[in-house]
């Protein structure tokens, strides 16, 4: 398989969950200590993209800030990616008590068959899924090379995913190919948490 590093977006203020997400309990666990389980066997290392080494030392992990404070997740992929030493990262938010590891191989398999059949200055820059009529920018897989086309959009204050995304090549992958190469679970894994809802929602489908 293809040398990934792995990228934890944990850098958001929860302000609509009133606590920090990454940091709620799911069967006995964080919520971030879950990803990072499910991340690792698809990544040689794993980087937290926060601002608050402390809250997040019991994970023993790589704690990385971000390069342009409050600008939301751009900045948080910015920062992961321009500290990440392989040409392809996965990277999932801290608020999805649901992804599994096969999400994560699944997408570290896409980006291993794109470097296969193009050169990292022609071929794709981003595996992208779209599930229930979304695109998933939060779960996907990205290569070192959108960093530019990142600090473009961040020094000129241009923060929505979807405009940066416009100026990448991505392969985004459809429901039914998740579905197909995953089972009909695998929509479940882009469950996120903003709100207590959520939180209840996600421990009620748990049990």
């Amino acid at each position: 398989m293809l040398n990934m590093t792995g990228i934890l977006l944990a850098g958001g203020r929860s302000s609509r969950m009133g606590t920090d997400k990454a940091l709620l309990s799911v069967n006995g666990e964080t919520v971030i200590g879950r990803v990072i389980r499910m991340m690792s066997p698809a990544a040689s290392r794993i980087i937290i993209s926060a601002n608050d080494d402390e809250k997040y030392a019991f994970l023993d992990k790589e704690v990385v800030h971000d390069r342009y404070p409050g600008q939301g997740p751009l900045s948080g992929l910015d920062a992961g990616l321009h500290a990440a030493a392989t040409p392809w990262s996965v990277v999932a938010a801290c608020d999805m008590p649901f992804v599994t590891e096969e999400v994560f191989r699944f997408l570290a398999r896409k980006a291993e068959e794109t470097a296969a059949v193009t050169n990292d200055e022609g071929g794709f820059q981003a595996i992208v899924p779209v599930s229930g009529g979304r695109i998933q920018p939060l779960l996907a897989a990205y290569h070192r090379g959108v960093l530019p086309s990142l600090e473009q959009c961040l020094s000129s204050g241009r923060l929505r995913l979807t405009e940066w995304l416009d100026l990448l090549k991505v392969c985004y992958v459809s429901e039914e190919e998740l579905i197909q190469e995953l089972g009909p679970g695998a929509v479940k894994a882009f469950y996120n948490m903003n709100e207590p809802l959520d939180y209840k929602q996600a421990m009620t489908g748990l049990s």
